[in-house]
């Protein structure tokens, strides 16, 4: 049982691992299945399998994209109490999720197609965001207790970070990244007093 619980494991992560190569490469709504298979040397039967329909594949894809995401902030969490500075924290979150290529334009292709019709993905995306602000306001909550209205200043670093990832996906060269996360921990301090 274990044994086939690791193969089927296997050939899912070959699967996620080929269609986010090709995804990159030639955008979701150009993929096919059969050019999935094709990447990842399996017949066509054995992809419909594992995943019957390219929305379930993309639906995994998402859900390991966010779950690295929500790893990352949770890890920013977690270190928040640690004696880490505010600065170093967002520095280390804001570094790691836009350096990812990867997952950068995994992240892109994605809310790309959210935005173009796949709604059960945009719904998914929504979901995710609330949940990265709230996460986002518990850390700064450990970081800076206070009254403030941690809400906003999570809600900013939120959109600091896909925009960040944008500008590095872009090759916008010379991003203050230090100077950015410096202003924002100052806005976290200034909310919470």
């Amino acid at each position: 049982m274990a044994r086939t619980r690791d193969a089927t494991t296997g050939y899912r992560e070959k699967i996620i691992q080929g269609a986010s190569k090709l995804i990159i490469e030639k955008g979701v709504a150009s993929t096919s299945l059969a050019d999935i298979a094709q990447e990842v040397g399996i017949s066509k039967g054995t992809l419909y399998y594992y995943y019957p329909s390219k929305g379930e594949l993309i639906f995994d894809i998402s859900e390991r994209h966010m779950e690295y995401i929500t790893d990352k902030i949770f890890s920013w969490i977690e270190e928040s109490g640690q004696g880490v500075s505010a600065e170093e924290v967002l520095w280390l979150v804001f570094k790691t999720i836009t350096t990812s290529e990867t997952r950068g334009h995994i992240h892109v292709y994605l809310i790309q197609e959210a935005l173009t019709g796949n709604s059960s993905l945009r719904d998914r995306f929504m979901q995710e965001y609330e949940r990265w602000a709230a996460l986002i306001e518990q850390g700064l909550h450990r970081i800076l207790p206070g009254r403030g209205d941690h809400g906003i200043v999570a809600r900013v670093m939120l959109s600091s970070i896909d925009g960040l990832l944008l500008q590095h996906l872009l090759g916008v060269q010379n991003v203050p990244l230090e100077q950015i996360t410096r202003s924002l921990a100052k806005l976290a301090r200034d909310y919470s007093t």
